[in-house]
């Protein structure tokens, strides 16, 4: 019952994007002026998505997605992004069904799931349908942790514990995730983390921490494989990392410091944030004691706070691949948060309803405040899901937020252009982006 009034709750507030229209900014590229896909699910176009890197990525399942979303709807933008609404209610639901059967913590199970459904920071994986990678790679990513939960609470009740089917099934969902997104090559250290809590395997890390790595030997082979896949597949296009690795350490803290507060404060999002060129010392200084502070914290309650632990990490392990690689002039984006979000939610949820039990505060005044967390967050997505509407109210609120942003001022006048001269697009100057006439997708 809570799984369909999540889904449906979900979809209610996502359901304007039915009139959105495609936006001019990798939506072209990955559907509508993109021939390949236009042209729906062939032979053809199987062998062009697994055979080629293209918009400097290889996820050939997220390719064969917009190929039978343009075989069933052609090319109208609002049947589009009600698939990608779609995926992302039922990653919703999958994150219910997994927290509770990992914890037995329904209601914090439900207040997690619904604050990832219904957080404006799910907004651009959802409403821009060139993320459809985001919630196809998620939908796979968590079936993964399904079935792995599967097979450990099958392996408890072994008398000759060995590999079964459900370990089977989440290498084939994590591989086909791994197909979607490449941002899913940290999967294997979210199993170590669940294996800690709440599956409670890890009682003696001395003694089980060989046999619990070796038995997802095959998940960090895949894992191997498609980080060296997606660094063969954008060789030459990232730039040069900041020099020295102090300069690196202190652009990730940045980064993380810009994570949390969105997180926390979901105020004037945007689609891109350009990266300062001038930090104050203060904020870096605030950037750098963070990260470990918090970390500090959490290993320091490790047996008191397992839940700390688990989700703090899951989210500095999941956002490390994209933290990693520096752009010069994209700073953080929303869409990143997706999954590692999830870690931030369980951190949260689990932080604040501990402090409440402490405080015996009376279950309808917790009830009232999540209710109130939540349609909060619910009225900003509505809100934030208004700017996606095209690219122009796009490109101009990242003005507003940023009227000194380069990339947003580029590419309005590139979409004015267009609109003044139909069926004219300048190939020789494509639209611009954080990188040197690069895409911005990673």
């Amino acid at each position: 019952m809570f799984s369909l009034l999540l889904a449906l709750v979900t979809l209610a507030v996502y359901w304007p994007v039915r009139h959105h229209d495609f936006i001019n900014y990798d939506d072209d590229d990955y559907v509508y002026q993109n021939d390949m896909v236009r042209a729906g699910l062939t032979w053809q176009g199987f062998v062009w998505a697994f055979m080629g890197v293209h918009a400097i990525n290889w996820h050939p399942l997220t390719w064969l997605s917009h190929m039978l979303d343009c075989q069933m709807f052609g090319v109208d933008p609002g049947a589009h992004h009600l698939v990608n609404v779609l995926w992302h209610c039922a990653n919703a639901v999958l994150l219910l069904w997994l927290l509770d059967s990992l914890t037995g913590k329904f209601w914090r199970s439900v207040c997690v799931a619904a604050l990832f459904a219904l957080h404006p920071l799910r907004v651009e994986s959802v409403a821009w349908v060139a993320e459809r990678k985001d919630v196809l790679c998620s939908f796979f990513f968590l079936l993964t942790l399904l079935m792995y939960v599967r097979h450990v609470r099958a392996q408890a009740k072994a008398v000759k514990p060995h590999p079964g089917i459900d370990l089977r099934l989440a290498l084939v969902f994590y591989l086909l995730a791994l197909l979607s997104k490449s941002m899913a090559v940290t999967l294997p250290v979210v199993l170590l983390l669940l294996d800690f809590w709440p599956l409670n395997r890890i009682t003696n890390v001395r003694a089980q921490a060989k046999s619990l790595i070796l038995e997802k030997w095959p998940f960090f082979v895949l894992s191997a494989v498609f980080s060296g896949i997606t660094l063969l597949a954008q060789h030459g296009v990232l730039p040069a990392q900041p020099a020295g690795p102090f300069a690196l350490l202190g652009n990730v803290a940045l980064e993380y410091l810009a994570y949390i507060k969105i997180m926390l404060w979901p105020h004037n999002l945007s689609f891109l944030y350009i990266r300062p060129e001038h930090v104050p010392g203060l904020q870096l200084l605030l950037a750098v004691l963070v990260v470990p502070g918090v970390s500090a914290w959490a290993l320091l309650g490790l047996r008191r706070r397992p839940w700390a632990v688990v989700g703090w990490f899951w989210f500095l392990v999941m956002l490390l691949p994209v933290t990693m690689v520096q752009l010069p002039r994209l700073f953080i984006a929303d869409r990143y948060t997706y999954l590692p979000g999830i870690g931030f939610c369980v951190l949260l949820v689990w932080g604040i309803a501990g402090r409440l039990e402490a405080f015996k505060a009376r279950q309808s005044l917790v009830g009232a405040l999540a209710l109130a967390v939540l349609l909060v967050c619910a009225g900003l997505t509505r809100q934030q899901l208004g700017y996606w509407q095209n690219t122009q109210t796009l490109l101009e609120h990242a003005l507003r937020v940023d009227p000194d942003n380069p990339v947003a001022q580029i590419n309005l006048r590139v979409y004015r252009f267009e609109l003044e001269h139909p069926g004219v697009r300048e190939r020789s100057n494509p639209p611009a982006s954080p990188t040197t006439n690069q895409p911005v997708q990673r």
